[in-house]
């Protein structure tokens, strides 16, 4: 076969081509660019509320620094171990000690921070006691002092409501929703994660399909089983929830799973939902439970209308 010029131009050009087009970047979309690595699973925290929340205070003063071993972990009152034993040892609770005059009727005055013996302690040394409260203090209170003691005087003198927003009453209280989870159907060991975000107060992430709702209920005196009314509604809307329907809850049986404050507690009470009528338009689904106790004519609604809203935010739900 002879080459001619044309024959080897027609050669070079096919190779040239061949070349280019083997080299050429691939187009196809990487469907991993840009992914990151989901954020690792944490229990829900109470330490995003707005620093005067008894949510608050709890998860960042009174269970790090006074529930220390030997100190108010159980061992003497005030019980500072979980949210619903700090509220109900200290609002409305007589005194045990007092000042030489006796100014003193209860630990938490509601409204008065000035004749609150819980922020005395904090702000004056009185005769025949440890001292100035925190008797041990570590790092964080010493750095935030000031801080913490400002926002537990405008808790009191903001009518020393409950994390969920409800003024107290004197003599028993209302039981309140301290943790909950929600599980697929029938599992009771993989609780769904919360949305990345600050401190954990986050909506829960959790699919369109047969799901089990998990509440712990507290209260000073009735166990969290023992309740009068069990109940639980779920809406679209953040707010209304008066025209929305009440679905019972099975409290026949019972978890160990972390409640808001990351302590390990049971779970009494259970809603099986089915979630999958919802239209993929709706994202978000609010909830609240309503639990009474024997000593009350109504039942507790947790949260309420008056509640803040990233306390809002622990009962809601980010349908996927």
């Amino acid at each position: 076969m002879k080459f001619n010029l044309k024959n080897i131009s027609t050669l070079v050009i096919l190779v040239i081509f061949v070349f280019s087009y083997g080299c050429k970047k691939n187009e196809i979309e990487n469907p991993y660019e840009g992914y990151t690595t989901p954020k690792k699973y944490e229990e829900p925290t109470l330490a995003g509320l707005p620093t005067s929340n008894f949510g608050y205070l709890h998860a960042t003063v009174f269970k790090p620094t006074c529930a220390n071993s030997g100190c108010h972990d159980g061992a003497f009152e005030p019980d500072f171990r979980t949210i619903t034993s700090s509220y109900n040892n200290t609002v409305y609770h007589n005194v045990l000690t007092n000042n030489p005059a006796g100014d003193f009727t209860f630990r938490v005055k509601p409204g008065d921070a000035a004749l609150s013996l819980l922020h005395e302690r904090l702000i004056t040394a009185l005769p025949n006691t440890s001292g100035i409260m925190p008797a041990v203090s570590g790092d964080e209170w010493i750095a935030n002092k000031a801080n913490h003691i400002n926002g537990i005087k405008t808790w009191i003198n903001d009518g020393a409501k409950d994390m969920y927003g409800n003024s107290p009453v004197v003599g028993n209280p209302n039981p309140i929703v301290t943790g909950f989870n929600v599980y697929d159907n029938n599992n009771t060991t993989t609780p769904k994660i919360r949305a990345p975000g600050a401190g954990g107060v986050t909506p829960i992430l959790v699919p369109r399909n047969d799901v089990d709702f998990w509440f712990s209920v507290d209260d000073d005196l009735t166990p969290g089983a023992s309740m009068t009314v069990n109940e639980v509604k779920v809406s679209t809307s953040m707010f209304g929830f008066d025209t929305v329907a009440a679905q019972t809850m099975n409290v026949s049986s019972a978890i160990t799973a972390n409640d808001f404050s990351g302590n390990s507690t049971s779970f009494t009470h259970k809603l099986d939902i089915d979630l999958s009528s919802y239209p993929s338009t709706t994202k978000y689904l609010f909830v609240r439970v309503y639990v009474q106790d024997g000593n009350h004519t109504t039942p507790a609604e947790n949260p309420s209308d008056g509640s803040s809203q990233l306390a809002i935010y622990l009962f809601t739900i980010f349908l996927l």
